[in-house]
């Protein structure tokens, strides 16, 4: 075979060769600007050490976890536009690094920072809830929830690499917030120091709907717009105020009854108290007020046996339930509002 013809051979695998190169490229371009049109539409958390003193100017920027604005949805409490975070795939964000992070929007504009040591950083305040009520968690892991001020944004993350039967302790001697102790001091003093390979997912940001009217009005497509405004109004329809009434109206006289147990625990004392009412046919305020001060001001004292007793009074054939899972959902949203 002439060389001639050789070339002349290669000229199409060369062609395709060339072809093949020039769509890889045009592909990673069309990734870049996707990325780059995609992150001021982010929600990200972002190490800063230091409060980005210590960050390296010039280096990459260290994201843990992000989620697109526009795919969040109204959350249980329709209040609340929720964000899903997915987490980095190459950077996982050590238990120990908690205060390293804030959340930021735009690029890496911060709204909340987790570092409990800032003399001028913005109240929050944080809960161990333990066990994963709404989604199932396996193995270790913890959940905690955080509530940053002043336009209360909630942060919802895991922690693994924290035995079970550790946090479970934690949460039943309710005292790791003592001497006004805050959530993350405990996480990182104390959890971090004991467990050095733990290890934080970043679950999801909530935002107040009311203070963010301007993006749900801005950032969302009309037609993504459309859909979630017509799933919020369904749920709210369905939602009866007047149970709403009588769950706040429980939680704050429980409150106010000097019970400050942490969320953990005081979602189930309010659940069975719930439970109790709707066995006696007190779904709302008004059919039986008196009831309804017997049943906490019992609870108190008793617990669950003496709720029982008193049904037991009224109703010696039947039993008294606590509650299903959605009555739980109920409580425990009651109590984080």
């Amino acid at each position: 075979m002439s060389e001639e013809t050789s070339i002349s051979d290669l000229l199409p695998l060369v062609a395709a060769a060339l072809n093949d190169k020039a769509a890889a490229d045009a592909a990673k371009e069309l990734a870049a600007a996707r990325e780059e049109r995609d992150i001021p539409r982010k929600v990200e958390v972002i190490r800063s050490l230091n409060n980005g003193d210590d960050e390296d100017e010039d280096g990459d920027i260290v994201v843990y976890a992000s989620g697109m604005f526009e795919d969040g949805q109204y959350a249980r409490n329709t209040n609340l536009w929720d964000v899903t975070l997915e987490q980095s795939s190459s950077n996982v964000c050590p238990l120990a690094n908690l205060r390293d992070c804030h959340i930021c929007v735009g690029g890496g504009f911060p709204v909340a920072s987790l570092d409990d040591t800032l003399p001028n950083n913005a109240t929050f305040e944080g809960w161990i809830n333990g066990e994963d009520r709404r989604q199932g968690i396996s193995g270790d892991a913890c959940e905690v929830s955080l509530c940053f001020c002043p336009h209360t944004i909630w942060l919802v993350i895991l922690i693994h690499g924290w035995p079970r039967e550790a946090w479970e302790a934690v949460i039943q001697a309710d005292d790791y917030d003592q001497d006004d102790q805050h959530v993350v001091h405990f996480l990182v003093e104390n959890v971090a120091e004991q467990y050095p390979y733990a290890t934080v997912e970043f679950k999801t940001v909530a935002f107040v709907a009311g203070n963010i009217h301007g993006a749900l009005k801005r950032l969302l497509p009309p037609k993504r717009k459309e859909e979630v405004r017509a799933d919020r109004d369904r749920r709210n329809a369905e939602n009866d105020p007047e149970i709403d009434a009588l769950y706040d109206f429980v939680a704050r006289a429980m409150r106010e009854r000097g019970n400050e147990a942490n969320v953990a625990l005081f979602a189930p004392q309010l659940n069975s108290i719930m439970g109790f009412l709707s066995a006696m046919g007190v779904d709302r305020l008004g059919v039986n007020d008196e009831l309804i001060i017997v049943a906490i001001a019992t609870h108190e004292q008793l617990g669950d046996e003496g709720l029982r007793a008193i049904f037991a009074q009224f109703r010696p054939d039947e039993d008294v339930q606590n509650g299903d899972d959605e009555q739980q959902d109920e409580a425990d949203n009651e109590d984080e509002a």
